[in-house]
């Protein structure tokens, strides 16, 4: 504190470290700042328990009071360390701070942080929904990808609007699978549940080759969040036999449409549609400003227009890499994916090239 003559200035000093944050401190600072359902503390605990691995901060303070925040995890091995904001099928994270100067303060701690102890590889997935323009200015990245989601903007609307907003086919959609009996439940979750679900859901993303959820997901979903609050499971029946689900998380103005799963031999029956239907609904009623349908690689072309349909936006964001690219290629692809599961290295593309 200066005093000078009668009149007390009181000086704010920001200080920027490394260190362990109340999740009530936490969870309050995020209320009031951009920020998204993925750096929610529970979403933070759930990656905890997944990956084994525990959450670490780079904090800004003003005289003891949280102005800036930056959520990490980091993947320790053998052939070096890899950083992720965040890691998980592309969570997004970065700094979450009001003031561009706390954002740049935040920045530069991580630049030194991923210079002096050597980072293998060090990842911000910037959010959607804030701006990019911070990192391009101020991290020191090697490489940038730019990613899109799609996210339909709920806030105002009424069910009809919602529903006229719709393509032709899409309410086509929702109309057969009323048509052909199928009914949606959020029913009494148990394990036989989780089990199917997780099996429709290895079964889809495995014919397309890609990277499946583990068998855990489940288990620490129940123990994380809360069932109506947090997140629910809508189960699509038809003849009283489950063919499809639908996951949904909610955070502040956000419901994230976050894992479908379905029967391939009942699709034709439309059931996904008519569960999104519902959960759109159900979003109505908890008064979400965004469904957000989460990423769309620019190459699946009618999986865009299958969320297009249902009058979603584009929203772009980025994956801003520092990394040691001759070092990375060293140790080489096989061993990059077996050490570092569920954790964003580098573009592999880049690793295969001359």
């Amino acid at each position: 504190m200066l005093i000078y003559k009668d009149v007390m200035v009181k000086v704010l000093i920001m200080k920027v470290e490394l260190g362990d944050v109340n999740l009530d401190e936490y969870n309050y600072f995020l209320k009031k700042n951009s920020s998204t359902f993925y750096q929610y503390s529970k979403h933070l605990m759930f990656l905890e328990k997944l990956l084994k691995i525990k959450s670490r901060y780079v904090i800004a303070r003003e005289n003891k009071t949280i102005i800036g925040i930056f959520p990490f995890f980091e993947k320790k091995t053998k052939f070096g360390n890899v950083i992720n904001s965040l890691p998980f099928f592309g969570s997004y994270g970065g700094v979450i701070a009001s003031q561009a100067n706390v954002k740049k303060e935040i920045i530069e701690f991580m630049n030194q942080y991923n210079k002096q102890n050597e980072i293998l590889s060090s990842v911000i997935i910037s959010n959607p929904f804030d701006s990019s323009e911070v990192y391009n200015k101020y991290y020191k990245f090697n490489e940038k990808e730019n990613r899109l989601i799609q996210c339909i903007k709920l806030d105002g609307l009424s069910i009809e609007q919602l529903w006229n907003n719709f393509e032709q086919r899409v309410r086509r959609a929702i109309r057969k699978a009323e048509k052909n009996l199928v009914i949606v439940e959020r029913p009494i979750l148990n394990k036989k549940l989780f089990e199917h679900f997780h099996h429709l859901h290895v079964k889809n993303i495995s014919s397309k080759k890609g990277q499946t959820k583990p068998q855990s997901f489940f288990y620490f979903l129940k123990k994380c969040f809360k069932q109506g609050k947090d997140y629910d499971i809508f189960v699509a029946k038809h003849e009283s036999k489950s063919i499809a689900y639908l996951l949904t998380f909610y955070f502040k103005s956000f419901t994230e449409y976050y894992m479908p799963a379905y029967e391939f031999e009942k699709s034709d029956l439309q059931a996904t549609s008519l569960l999104i239907w519902k959960s759109m609904k159900e979003s109505l009623g908890k008064n979400a400003e965004y469904y957000n349908f989460g990423g769309t690689n620019i190459n699946q072309k009618s999986l865009y227009l299958f969320k297009k349909g249902w009058d979603a936006s584009d929203f772009h964001y980025n994956y801003f890499i520092y990394g040691n690219k001759i070092r990375i290629k060293e140790i080489g692809l096989s061993n990059i994916k077996d050490n570092f599961k569920n954790f964003y290295v580098y573009p592999y593309e880049k690793l295969v090239q001359d």
